[in-house]
């Protein structure tokens, strides 16, 4: 077990679900993972989910706005990384070739934030911690454990996230194909894949959420029997883990790995 008491600057610091219908959401993930969960109410009269493990908070969800469901956009998991400096690092985002999505503001008192894309169109949030660190457990099953940035031009965006956070990376060949992987002075931290020929041109460049288990299978056959569709059945990568793909009841892609990389607690 690993309890996280600050934010890691420049890592992965929080999951969020942006859910078409959070009543829908909230008792799938919790049956999926056996999170407990408080729901708080903002000034704008809308709730906001913490997801909870043994009274730790592991990710966060809210509700899409009236406009978003009338468009028939998809609920989606998005990534946050912890910066020093929410406003600075947008200013050298966009001289890296990024965009600003939205923001940059504070969200009260647990911290300020900004949503950015990178130069494939890939969007991550940007978080500067104030009260809120974000997820309060890492190395466990049923947290967020890794991260996939599967894009287009992948050369241009190794150097904008080398730039961007400092991030190394070293390449391997996973499954036939060119992997890179991302890390600090630490720790590998997330892995990218170029997409090729074989995906649809009509998805994305996107950043990919994996949670730990530990048992791929299990999860895997649960999540169908909770109205998930499993998109990849669970397959091994020599040396990494066995994982799958799973595509949530309200369309939220995200994927689950049993690690041989980590010792990952109960």
């Amino acid at each position: 077990m690993s309890r996280l008491t600050y934010a890691h600057i420049h890592e992965f610091c929080w999951a969020e679900l942006c859910a078409a219908d959070w009543r829908i959401a909230k008792p799938f993930y919790c049956a999926l993972f056996g999170w407990e969960f408080d729901d708080e109410r903002g000034a704008n009269g809308d709730f906001y989910t913490n997801f909870k493990k043994q009274d730790d908070i592991i990710s966060g969800m809210y509700e899409m706005g009236d406009e978003k469901k009338s468009a028939r956009v998809q609920s989606v998991w998005q990534a946050y990384v912890a910066v020093m400096n929410v406003d600075a690092s947008v200013a050298y985002a966009e001289k890296l070739g990024g965009k600003l999505v939205r923001g940059p503001y504070d969200i009260g008192e647990a911290g300020r934030m900004a949503v950015i894309s990178d130069p494939s169109g890939a969007q991550l949030t940007l978080w500067q911690a104030k009260q809120h660190i974000g997820s309060r457990r890492a190395f466990e099953a049923n947290t967020p454990y890794w991260h996939e940035l599967a894009c287009r031009n992948s050369k241009q965006n190794e150097a904008f996230y080398a730039q961007l956070f400092g991030w190394h990376s070293i390449h391997q060949t996973v499954e036939g194909l060119e992997y890179a992987i991302f890390s600090n002075d630490e720790h590998a931290l997330a892995g990218m894949v170029e997409m090729t020929e074989a995906w649809s041109p009509t998805v994305p460049s996107h950043w990919m959420m994996y949670f730990a288990v530990l048992d791929c299978d299990a999860v895997a056959k649960k999540a169908a029997g909770l109205g998930a569709k499993v998109c990849v059945p669970p397959k091994d990568i020599p040396e990494v883990g066995r994982y799958a793909v799973i595509c949530d009841p309200q369309g939220a892609f995200f994927s689950i790995i049993e690690s041989k990389m980590d010792t990952i607690t109960p």
